[in-house]
């Protein structure tokens, strides 16, 4: 039968076959399965041994796949019993047939050494699945399809390791005895060693009270309220919905208050309000640009709404979408004159502001004649219109000074009457404002006007209101170095500026819809057009040399939602002090009618009546405002196997005529919100309806560029955890650290600490910070003054012969991990701690099974590090958003993200309070909780702890400092 039955085999692998015959023992196989078949009680000595992928010949695998059906349905399986089965599953052939199970039975002497056949069985199936791996390993090295060499070598490690896991535990139940023993051994070295602490110290006296120190082979979970990492670099604008102000986030972090907008679930825009402030110090930061010209700068870590969800930008690369907001319904409440909104807007288009005089400059006469206009709304003021054949029309504006000495005759007219009315002598004013009797006398005679701090004790002396005193209004009875309209300007930002130098002045953000749009119309005249090119193309664009303008510009118009982009046009002339030029264009069908209908242009209406008279014969489309290509696959897997035919009939929507793909269907490509809206109604899908209807735009990375290190800040937004910064959507450590240091004091082993989030040269400043009792923004800034210098050298002293390892590469991944801390022990001896900061940035190349399984797995791969290298391995791990929904603020185990396998997984979790976050008036200032929510072999509760915010560290804090309710 031996030889029959070698002849018959069928190989798991024909290529491996084909080269040499993979390790197996079909002897060893045969007297399992006999051995079985004669004593169905051998099964508890094999059952937990191998399983029936373990064996080698197809035959044997059915047969032992039946037999552990049978036996874990406690049913007998001797060979008519398992020959019924397998013929009841239809199996009975393939198995050889009752013959063959007879034959195993009656070559099989006994069951004596049937626990040594299978471990024979399960060591060659060990061999078999490393040259399946090899095999595998070999032909994604050969065929990387697109991983870089260390993405390869990260998967061969994992499969590796996976063989590994799937080995039999060793072990199994114990006599009482033998635990017996091993237990009051364990006790009387306890006993011996006279200390309560069996692991690695926290630092912490209460907390090891708790847990006895951090024990080896134990996954701790240090987890906080929602982590903020959305660092943006200082300087960064975030909208206020409120008043449509534009707020840099350095004074919301400054003042800890602030709204802005941010985006839900749903795709849509909404109100907000920050809940925390943090200055995060200085950072690596990288600018990112996009098709459309927008720009802001970040951190690695922070996240970007990608078409793959809310992704860290380090995940990011060029070519990806990421979702920027396609309209900002944003208007203020303040409202300027007609006038002075045309002026503004002409001095920031064609004004100039750095000669004697003001100047306009404009071809269009209408523009001239409304800018004159404008002015001569303007008190105090006059043109004088300069004609120049060679030269394009200007304005002249000076102060007009004989509407000023008309003024000041009224005014000294109106004060000479009120002190004689009042029996007020030019002596006793004198004295009264602190002034030469001579400046009384000039005011009476109508050669000087009051400097402006002396008005308001002038007119309580004369009990008159100011524009009872200054019948034409103090500013036209005032002449100096500048005129009225000058010191306006002045007030903006506006003059003695370059045409490069000239930005949007704050006032403009805030205003009503109607004078934006008034103040744009006006604009566009300047240096504006709106035209229709050769081959139908209509378009509307703004021309500079000042990006803050143009950059101004965009998100002016995004709040009437019109997209536009931003290029830099190439200048012929590139000598020494030429300046760059930007354009700002709009060429999308529905930006265009936007702007049309909501703006147009003052004295281009020919040219917008021909672009719209262009667009009427076009259909709307938007081949720009399309949805990311992953929608497409997510609408594929709604449709399955359905014809569409099939789908139009079951949404009760009659199915298309004329038959077209693209019409009907969905091909791989990007597709239209308008499509996605008709998906919606197909497949009754929120999520699409969402997508249709959402406020963002998907504009692609065209660059992603370091800028070194510069200041950034943080804001935690509740519920959504993002908000809209320059015109993007945009979504802690210490304790952790904390117990680093305390370990690295207490112990002569390595610590190794995976810093995913932050540099190691960072996150040494923060320890040389708490260490060193230094405040943190002296070290951070290197402004150290004469007494923290010894403070700085005995916190080196202290940790610069001790075996601490940082590794600061980004989305590392437990395989990586795992290599890179054998290495250690192999260089430099046992390790005592593993601390991760923090778990969520953790990654698996190529693990496309979802987010929340990629999570299960990295927990899974950290609890089986902890066991291989016998440490406790601290991992820090973040909350979810419902946290900060409820009124107790104070976290539980399910406020962990992905909390199931993670709380599964973990030995113990704790997690960080501070009341003074969420409360600031609480009389708790400068007291932490550490919160122990779970702890196999201890308590739970909560320890208190002082916290020292300036050094960035928690320390034991004094008995009875504070009488805590615990039920609170």
């Amino acid at each position: 039968m031996q030889s029959t039955l070698q002849e018959a085999e069928l190989p798991i692998d024909e290529a491996t076959v084909s080269l040499k015959t993979p390790p197996h023992s079909i002897e060893a196989e045969q007297s399992v399965l006999g051995g079985l078949l004669l004593d169905n009680e051998a099964w508890d000595k094999v059952g937990d041994k191998v399983t029936s992928d373990d064996f080698y010949h197809p035959r044997h695998r059915i047969i032992y796949s039946a037999m552990a059906k049978s036996a874990n349905e406690s049913l007998p399986f001797d060979p008519l019993t398992l020959a019924d089965t397998l013929d009841r599953q239809g199996d009975l052939d393939d198995a050889g047939g009752m013959l063959y199970i007879t034959e195993l039975v009656s070559s099989v002497a006994g069951i004596a050494n049937i626990e040594a056949y299978a471990n024979i069985i399960q060591e060659r199936s060990v061999l078999r699945k490393l040259i399946q791996t090899s095999q595998k390993i070999a032909e994604r090295a050969y065929n990387p399809e697109g991983l870089n060499s260390q993405d390869v070598l990260d998967e061969a490690e994992r499969l590796v390791f996976n063989i590994a896991e799937e080995r039999p535990k060793t072990g199994g139940p114990q006599g009482v005895r033998e635990i017996l023993d091993n237990t009051v051994k364990k006790i009387d070295e306890l006993f011996n060693a006279g200390d309560a602490i069996t692991g690695i110290t926290t630092g912490f006296t209460d907390l090891d009270n708790m847990t006895s120190g951090m024990q080896p082979s134990d996954m701790v979970i240090v987890a906080a309220r929602p982590s903020m990492g959305k660092c943006i670099v200082a300087g960064s604008r975030v909208l206020d919905p409120e008043t449509g102000a534009l707020v840099k986030i350095d004074d919301i972090v400054a003042r800890e208050s602030g709204a802005l907008l941010s985006l839900g679930n749903d795709f849509r825009l909404r109100p907000a309000a920050p809940s925390a402030f943090v200055d995060d110090g200085f950072k690596p930061v990288f600018k990112v640009q996009t098709a459309l010209g927008r720009t802001i700068e970040t951190t690695l870590t922070h996240p970007f709404l990608s078409a793959d969800g809310w992704q860290p930008l380090g995940n990011l690369n060029v070519g990806d979408a990421v979702a920027i907001p396609r309209v900002l319904p944003v208007f203020g409440h303040e409202s300027l004159p007609d006038h002075k909104l045309r002026l503004m807007a002409y001095f920031i288009g064609d004004g100039g502001t750095t000669q004697t005089s003001l100047r306009f400059t404009n071809s269009s006469e209408s523009v001239l004649e409304d800018f004159v206009a404008a002015v001569n709304a303007f008190d105090g003021v006059k043109c004088v219109r300069i004609e120049d054949d060679k030269r394009t029309p200007s304005v002249r504006v000076s102060s007009d000074l004989e509407q000023v000495s008309k003024a000041r005759q009224l005014f000294s007219q109106k004060l000479s009457s009120l002190m004689q009315e009042k029996d007020i002598t030019g002596k006793a004013l004198a004295s009264t404002l602190d002034v030469a009797e001579s400046t009384i006398s000039y005011w009476k005679n109508g050669e000087a006007t009051p400097a402006e701090e002396y008005v308001p004790v002038l007119c309580q002396t004369l009990d008159v209101c100011t524009n009872e005193l200054f019948p034409c209004g103090y500013e036209q009875s005032v002449w100096n170095d500048q005129n009225p309209l000058t010191k306006w300007l002045e007030t903006l930002g506006l003059n003695n500026r370059l045409a490069h130098e000239k930005a949007l002045p704050d006032v403009v953000y805030q205003l009503e819809k109607s004078d934006m749009a008034m103040f744009l119309r006006h604009l566009f005249a300047c240096d504006g057009s709106a035209f229709v090119q050769g081959n139908g193309q209509c378009r509307i664009s703004y021309a500079s040399s000042s990006y803050e303008l143009i950059k101004g510009l965009q998100h002016l118009l995004l709040r009437f939602g019109i997209n536009a982009k931003v290029r830099k046009k190439v200048n012929a002339y590139q000598g020494e002090g030429a300046q760059a030029t930007y354009e700002l264009e709009v060429l999308s069908q529905s930006s265009i009618r936007a702007f049309i209908d909501n703006i147009g242009i003052f004295a281009k209406e020919d040219r917008i009546k021909a672009v719209e008279k262009e667009l009427a014969g076009k259909t709307a489309h938007d081949n720009s405002d399309t949805l990311p290509e992953s929608v497409c696959e997510y609408i594929l897997k709604l449709k399955g196997d359905r014809s569409w035919r099939e789908i139009y009939t079951s949404a009760g929507k009659a199915y298309p005529e004329n038959y077209n793909p693209h019409l009907t269907g969905v091909s791989r490509r990007r597709i239209s919100r308008k499509r996605a809206a008709l998906f919606s109604e197909l497949f009754n899908d929120d999520y699409l309806q969402h997508l249709a209807s959402s406020d963002v735009y998907w504009d692609k990375i065209v660059a992603i560029e370091p800028q070194g290190e510069k200041q950034v800040y943080d804001l935690t937004v509740p519920d959504t955890h993002n908000f809209v910064a320059e015109d993007f959507c945009v979504h802690n450590t210490t304790f952790a650290m904390n117990l680093v240091e305390n370990a690295l004091l207490n112990t002569d082993k390595g610590i190794m600490v995976f810093s995913l989030e932050m540099p190691s040269e960072q996150l040494m400043m923060r320890m040389l910070s708490s260490l060193g009792r230094i405040n943190q923004s002296k070290v951070r800034s290197g402004n150290l003054e004469e007494e923290d210098w010894p403070k700085l050298v005995s916190a080196v002293e202290r940790i610069k012969d001790k075996k601490l390892f940082i590794d600061d590469t980004a989305g590392i991944s437990p395989s990586e991990m795992r290599s890179r801390a054998r290495r250690i022990v192999r260089e430099h001896g046992e390790l005592g701690m593993i601390m991760i900061d923090y778990l969520q940035l953790m990654q698996i190349p190529g693990y496309d099974q979802g987010r929340t399984n990629e999570i299960s797995e990295i927990s899974r791969s950290l609890k089986a590090i902890a066991k291989e290298f016998n440490v406790p391995v601290i991992a820090l791990s973040q909350l979810n958003r419902s946290l900060e929904q409820r009124p107790n603020k104070r976290p539980v185990n399910s406020d962990l993200r992905e909390s199931g396998a993670i709380e599964q997984d973990a030995d113990v979790i704790m997690f960080i309070y501070r009341d003074e976050v969420y409360n600031p008036d609480t009389e708790y200032k400068g007291v932490g909780e550490i919160i122990i929510g779970k702890q196999r072999n201890g308590p739970i509760g909560s320890v208190r702890l002082a916290f020292i915010g300036q050094y960035t560290r928690f320390e034991n804090l004094a008995p009875d400092a504070y009488n805590f309710d615990d039920d609170e």
